[in-house]
């Protein structure tokens, strides 16, 4: 029994297994260094001489607990409860017995009931009894809105197994990867080793779904690598390999690994700077700030999106203040010399929450995107507090400014235009990479990110290479992928770690942004948020030189089209015909590029941090 903060949970689980009509059973706990009170409710069980209980001294994950309990394990065969789950009655003896009876079988599995109401021999159905090698190793593609979508066969409270490939496999620990598979990695090298499984033919256990379970915690939309690191209190110092099955991965030392070293204390003039929210997608940016001799404290976004940074990053010398009772005191004493609260709509709550705390610190609001969500979601009065009450409040374009002043009925006080997720200027290398087009004569786009209003078959029709870059990204799109590899014109990839972006995707001749046809006609009342916009993809594609791929909406007022004006590195398209002409047309294509390479400083973030630094002393004042 691996455990962690389910103080609530393993008594009904404790009791499920003292039920069991078969008694020759021993069970060893391991506390992973729960935070809670899970000893003192485990303590009345331990009269019982079957149950013992071992803490770790720090949390190691459950991978790591798994094998640590099956080290001390004496019995001829392991089961598995974790503390959050439950055993019937005769869910110990069906297994026994189907072990005993057939030695052919290395594993035997109850069915359970799992998510409320659903009951079936495996997670994936009854469909699947006497086929579980095939639904290990070749199963059919899962939904994105599956209930379940790691593709797990089955949960750890149905199995019981032999041990004769104990030292053969092992449970996936932390530091090798964090997932969500892991389950589906253990099963899979037991049936590489040629372990057989059988169904007891009974539904005898429970998978008990809650908010906190350890695939929710990792998995996007509930989830996510802040998440994780939160709920099991990952020290800042430890980098994680963060592989969900569904959502974005992140290896952090890959990702952040070059900001590894120790830095220079303060400036004596530098500031203390606390950051509260989330920083987006670049969170290495901050380190700009470190570089320039100031002191960073962080006070997070308790629920971030997976793809949001909002926790302790692994590398600078950042403190976080925990959001929870006492940050105000904890605040007050650091003393710090201003606010930056950022940075999406999901953060509008809590910045709102310390802007009305009244700390007697300037506050300096960055507001990235969302001001219709806001209304939507019911934050609309809080974005407006923000934009009012704030002593500085930075946006990411002229649009925005003006469009928020036109809806605010007045000017803002102090406005400063940066767009909110520029990233390190470490990542603007010149690794620059061969174009494909000049090696094979044909047109090759790059889409990194969601492919949003993109025509798959249109661009097969003019001949458009499209290659689409991120798994978390065709996970969500799977019919639009299924038409475009068939038509031979769409090109799947990995997502692009910024270190490779210049070389990666500079061989391209330019980049795909949102689709999307705008009709405000230069009146920003009328304008819609792909007008007001500057998507998080900008990043890749400024550091890689690429022209921007926009529809022909200059008719309009758009964030991306002003800027590809201003820097005349946009291909502005009304069909696919006409883009292909455009980007055949070989003198201003390369002409675009040398712009587009010219200019592509302006959206590192290091090119700005002085100038922002000077509004940060000048809000203070």
């Amino acid at each position: 029994m691996p455990t962690y903060r389910h103080a609530a949970f393993i008594g009904r689980a404790l009791e499920s297994l003292c039920a069991q009509t078969y008694l020759d059973w021993e069970l060893v706990i391991v506390d992973d260094a729960s935070p809670d009170h899970t000893a003192s409710v485990i303590a009345p069980f331990l009269s019982d001489a079957r149950i013992h209980y071992h803490r770790l001294a720090r949390n190691q994950g459950t991978g790591a607990a798994l094998n640590h309990a099956t080290a001390l394990a004496q019995g001829d065969y392991i089961a598995y409860l974790p503390s959050d789950d439950l055993y019937y009655p005769d869910h110990l003896m069906r297994l026994v017995n189907l072990l005993d009876e057939d030695p052919k079988i290395y594993a035997a599995y109850g069915g359970l009931r799992w998510h409320y109401s659903h009951y079936s021999a495996t997670l994936r159905g009854d469909e699947w009894i006497g086929r579980e090698y095939e639904a290990l190793f070749n199963p059919p593609p899962v939904s994105p809105k599956a209930t379940l979508n790691n593709g797990n066969l089955f949960a750890l409270a149905q199995v019981m197994h032999r041990r004769t490939y104990q030292a053969d496999v092992i449970w996936l620990t932390r530091s090798e990867m964090v997932t969500d598979r892991l389950e589906v990695e253990f099963w899979r090298g037991l049936a590489k080793c040629g372990a057989s499984f059988g169904y007891t033919g009974a539904i005898t256990c429970e998978w008990v779904d809650h908010q906190d379970q350890q695939h929710k915690i990792i998995a996007a939309g509930n989830g996510g690598i802040g998440r994780y690191r939160k709920y099991y209190q990952i020290p800042r110092e430890e980098w994680l390999n963060f592989q969900p099955s569904f959502g974005p991965a992140m290896n952090e030392r890959d990702r952040f690994g070059r900001f590894d070293t120790p830095r220079d204390l303060p400036a004596p003039d530098g500031l203390k700077i606390l950051i509260v929210g989330s920083t987006g997608f670049n969170a290495d940016r901050l380190i700009a700030f470190e570089e320039r001799g100031h002191q960073l404290y962080g006070l997070w976004l308790p629920h971030p999106e997976s793809w949001d940074t909002a926790h302790p990053v692994p590398f600078g010398n950042l403190q976080t203040i925990p959001y929870e009772r006492g940050w105000i005191e904890q605040v007050r004493a650091i003393q710090p010399d201003v606010i930056y609260a950022m940075l999406n709509w999901q953060a509008i709550w809590m910045l709102h929450d310390v802007l009305m705390a009244d700390l007697g610190v300037p506050f300096v609001f960055h507001f990235k995107e969302g001001p219709f969500i806001c209304q939507e979601k019911g934050t609309w009065g809080h974005l407006v507090d923000l934009l009012t009450r704030s002593d500085g409040q930075i946006l990411i374009n002229e649009e925005m400014r003006e469009w928020f002043e036109i809806a605010l009925g007045q000017p803002l006080k102090n406005p400063l235009i940066l767009d909110g997720d520029l990233p390190k200027i470490d990542w603007f290398t010149d690794d620059w990479s061969p174009k494909l087009s000049d090696q094979d004569g044909e047109i090759h786009t790059v889409c990194a990110g969601r492919q949003i209003g993109i025509d798959p078959r249109a661009l097969a029709e003019a001949k458009i290479h499209l290659h689409f870059y991120g798994v978390h990204f065709h996970q969500v799109a799977p019919n639009i992928v299924r038409e475009g590899l068939e038509s031979g014109y769409m090109h799947l990839h990995p997502a692009v770690l910024p270190k490779d972006w210049t070389r990666e995707l500079s061989q391209y001749d330019a980049a795909w942004f949102h689709v999307f046809d705008s009709d405000n006609r230069g009146d920003l009342r009328r304008a819609h948020w792909d007008d007001l916009n500057m998507p998080a993809r900008l990043s890749g594609y400024t550091a890689a030189g690429l022209p921007w791929i926009l529809k022909d909406c200059r008719h309009s007022r758009t964030g991306v089209g002003s800027a590809a004006m201003r820097g005349d590195f946009g291909v502005f398209f009304r069909d696919a015909y006409d883009l292909a002409d455009q980007l055949r047309d070989r003198s201003r294509l390369r002409e675009l590029t040398q712009n587009a390479r010219a200019t592509r400083l302006e959206y590192a973030f290091d090119t700005h941090s002085d100038r922002l630094l000077t509004y940060f002393r000048g809000v203070m004042r």
